[in-house]
């Protein structure tokens, strides 16, 4: 089978009339500025695309976006999903603001991969010393930039010159660089909405991470962006790739895809096509952003901005939590207080509020544009920029420190790190493994965690999915000891206390299953004892166990029921001729019911444990001889009266020793 052609997405990026459109129509042969105001006033006011066959083996995908500073945002939209850019200068103009402003959104979209197309050199009439010279300017205009060491090619997209040139030195380019990353849930941002008579809905977009694969799944996600709108399902129909009809498109392509179940009305660019959860709907995000150098105000709490994401933008404020150190002795070093301040050229860790929520993802490049600056040349200038380190941070008040100790973490190379901070973080609680993907940007969650779960691994799997940090669960496992001794103190003649109890007294922030393993764990160290069926706990040698000697007023009142043999007496004959109060003798006969020396039979009835075992035996040989037994053969066997007979057989029914018909009684399942 033959290899499929590699599939890119190259990006335009320049100061507005150095000719990119043109560049790109001499390229593709497709004019990508299509609307009328576009082509009446001469310049890109929306996203442009153009499918270009670089070689046989390579296909791109030009996205020609705006030079004009107002429609920088609309830039960003574009080149969030681009592998490579061809930054274009005119050879007359050299390096403008719009150019450098351009080149700083490649740097914090982490765009590492360029070539320059030095345009226009046709009007410089083919005056070789002059084309040296221009191009001798622009080098010294990237320096320190990411296109410093990018080839510069003189080219005319009027004339044709230099165009083999630069697809040599695209073609060269492309072959440096890493394949995307096809592993993990599809991705693609919209930056196109419209309909196509005949198939209805059309998006666009560039599928960033996973597989288009029509084959095996076409049911995706839309997470929306703005106010009022929800996560819903559409049905992939079909999808393209440069006009041609595709089962399966890998990360890397610019893509169409028909949409059913769904009007072109419910969806906006910025919405995103996701399968999985690795997109969140977030208000909140932590980030490590780069505030660039220049003339603009430092980002204090609550600086309002403009944020693009993917190709979404908002209205944001910033709340600056941790500055990183700088490599200038005469700076500020790192601070979290709560004054904290991220001055022009330094970087830190910020908590962005959406004013409406977005999707989200980590690792998801951010752009920062001033919104509401003091400095008039940076109004809706491009000022800072980094990635999402927390998609899904915690809220609250008072959760600065928890914040600042996670986001660094999170930061992390180390996947390992990220989740037990993740883990730990979530403490008894538990964490979801989902959110621990979504949150640590783990693909293979189950491989990493494995070798952490073991005996003495440092997380515990619970059910459903979630796991806590071992530390977590130690001082819970001390805190049971605790409460079980402190009932001991306060009710020195009680068995123990109900395993339910001693759980629910760990703390009502507490997940119920991390507190049954913590007494799961007090037990299994022999710590605490089950000292009956009915799940009472209590500490080793303490509490009123069975077959331990009685204090002697609960003694005297067992000795009535045993002396009374198969006619106990009730709770009012024993408060009689034991002379304790009523309220004591229910203690004392529930706490020889649990321990097994009395047997409940109804709530003012109970047996000694010997009379009880007799005459269940005597029960059993009837069943055993005769089949059946009833009030009155119970009578005959017994001496009993009805006072006792009737409740005593009920008792069977209940223990399922018996089982009635009518007025008798046959085998039951325990008989």
């Amino acid at each position: 089978m033959a290899k499929a052609p590699r599939s890119v997405v190259l990006g335009t990026a320049g100061h507005i009339d150095h000719g990119k459109t043109t560049l790109v129509r001499a390229l593709t042969g497709k004019d990508t500025d299509r609307l009328p105001e576009e082509k009446r006033r001469g310049i890109t006011i929306e996203l442009g695309f153009a499918p270009w066959q670089v070689a046989p083996d390579l296909e791109a995908s030009i996205v020609d976006v705006p030079g004009h500073e107002s429609f920088v945002r609309t830039m960003v939209a574009g080149a969030g999903g681009i592998d490579a850019v061809i930054l274009v200068v005119s050879a007359e103009d050299g390096v403008m603001p719009q150019t450098r402003e351009h080149m700083n959104v490649c740097r914090l979209l982490g765009v590492a991969h360029g070539v320059v197309a030095l345009t226009k050199v046709d009007r410089l009439e083919g005056d070789d010393e002059a084309i040296e010279l221009a191009t001798d300017d622009v080098r010294e205009a990237l320096r320190g930039t990411v296109f410093e060491r990018s080839t510069i090619v003189p080219c005319s997209g009027q004339t044709g010159e230099g165009l083999d040139a630069l697809r040599n030195e695209v073609r060269r380019l492309i072959a440096s660089m890493p394949r995307r990353e096809t592993r993990g849930d599809l991705i693609v941002p919209l930056d196109r909405v419209f309909s196509l008579k005949g198939h209805g809905t059309v998006v666009t977009g560039t599928l960033l991470t996973g597989v288009v694969d029509l084959g095996r799944e076409s049911i995706v996600h839309l997470v929306p962006t703005g106010d009022n709108r929800e996560v819903r399902e559409v049905r992939a129909r079909a999808a393209q790739v440069r006009g041609s009809d595709r089962d399966r498109i890998l990360a890397g392509s610019r893509i169409a895809l028909n949409l059913g179940g769904i009007e072109t009305k419910d969806l906006h660019r910025g919405d995103v096509l996701t399968a999985g959860s690795t997109v969140a709907r977030s208000t909140f995000v932590h980030a490590l952003l780069d505030h660039l150098p220049g003339h603009s105000a430092a980002w204090k709490h609550g600086t309002a901005v403009q944020v693009c994401a993917g190709t979404a933008h908002a209205v944001a404020r910033l709340y600056p939590l941790w500055l990183a150190p700088s490599d200038d002795p005469t700076a500020d070093q790192e601070d979290h207080g709560p004054e904290v301040r991220i001055a022009a050229g330094r970087r830190g860790i910020v908590r962005v509020r959406f004013e409406t929520p977005l999707p989200t993802w980590r690792d998801q490049r951010l752009i920062v544009r001033a919104f509401e600056d003091t400095s008039e040349d940076h109004q809706g200038r491009t000022v800072g920029g980094g990635v999402v380190v927390d998609p899904e941070p915690a809220t609250g008040r008072g959760q600065r420190g928890r914040w600042i100790a996670v986001s660094r973490a999170l930061t992390d190379p180390d996947p390992k790190t990220r989740v037990l901070a993740l883990v730990q973080d979530a403490g008894t609680a538990g964490a979801h493994a989902e959110a621990l993907a979504r949150r640590a940007g783990v693909r293979d969650l189950g491989d990493l965690v494995g070798p952490l779960t073991g005996d003495k691994g440092e997380l515990v799997e619970l059910g459903g999915g979630r796991f806590v940090h071992a530390s977590q669960v130690q001082p819970l496992v001390l805190r049971a000891i605790t409460v079980v001794d402190r009932f001991h103190a306060d009710n020195p003649m009680q068995p123990g206390v109900g395993r339910a109890a001693v759980e629910g007294m760990l703390g009502s922030a507490i997940a119920p299953d991390v507190a049954a393993l913590a007494v799961e764990r007090a037990i299994a160290r022999g710590a605490l004892k089950p000292v009956d069926d009915h799940g009472t706990l209590a500490r080793p040698g303490k509490g009123l166990v069975a077959g331990g000697e009685l204090p002697e007023h609960m003694q005297r009142v067992l000795d009535l029921y045993v002396e009374g043999d198969t006619t106990p007496p009730t709770l009012r004959e024993v408060e009689e001729r034991s002379s304790l109060p009523a309220r004591k003798i229910l203690e004392i006969v529930g706490i020889l019911q649990r321990t097994g020396r009395l047997i409940k039979v109804t709530p003012d009835l109970s047996f000694s444990k010997q009379s009880h075992e007799r005459l269940l035996e005597q029960v059993r040989e009837r069943l055993r001889e005769h089949g059946t037994i009833d009030v009155q053969a119970l009578k005959q066997m017994t001496g009993l009266t009805r006072k006792f007979v009737v409740p005593f057989l009920e008792h069977l029914d209940q223990l399922q020793i018996t089982l009635r018909q009518g007025d008798t009684r046959i085998p039951g399942p325990r008989a």
